[in-house]
């Protein structure tokens, strides 16, 4: 008697397993029966032998590499956040922040200079309603006039998800 056990998998890497199936094959005549063929005295004797057969830890190698791909974006998520709060407490001329707008529009904000607790940005003169498109914010205009925000403004910014990164040129 042969017991399989199937598994749900993607390009064959399994996520978990599905179901024990049992094969019976005469060494003799070379025979071969499927579970639902066999009589009662082997289906009793099967449900014995399929409780005492373990399911290999392999079989949730999927599970176990979405589990450590979503702890690795959890950590780097919590690491650039430290990062942030870090750079919101001493900002310097030529910081870049990533400005989230109401409505799902997104901006970027130029340091110009500090003074005391008082931040001094130039505003990107365009926006965009993609995230990823932040990035190509860089490389258009800021506005000539620079206004003050208060440290204790860019904090509570930060803490709402307002500013969704500060980058600071090397």
């Amino acid at each position: 008697m042969f017991i399989v056990q199937r598994y749900a998998h993607i390009y064959y890497i399994p996520f978990f397993p599905t179901e024990k199936k049992a094969f019976s094959e005469c060494s003799g005549c070379n025979h071969f029966l499927h579970e639902i063929q066999f009589s009662e005295k082997y289906k009793n004797g099967l449900k014995e032998i399929k409780s005492q057969i373990k399911t290999p830890l392999w079989m949730y190698t999927g599970l176990g590499i979405i589990a450590l791909i979503i702890i690795a974006v959890f950590i780097s998520g919590k690491q650039n956040d430290s990062e942030n709060a870090e750079l919101l407490l001493s900002p310097q001329k030529g910081d870049i922040y990533e400005i989230k707008l109401p409505d799902n529009q997104y901006t970027i904000y130029k340091v110009d200079k500090v003074e005391g607790n008082t931040v001094y940005f130039f505003e990107n003169e365009y926006m965009t309603d993609r995230l990823n498109g932040v990035e190509e914010l860089s490389q258009k205009p800021f506005t000539t006039e620079s206004y003050p925000v208060m440290k204790t403004d860019l904090k509570v910014m930060l803490e709402n998800g307002e500013i969704i990164d500060i980058e600071r040129p090397e």
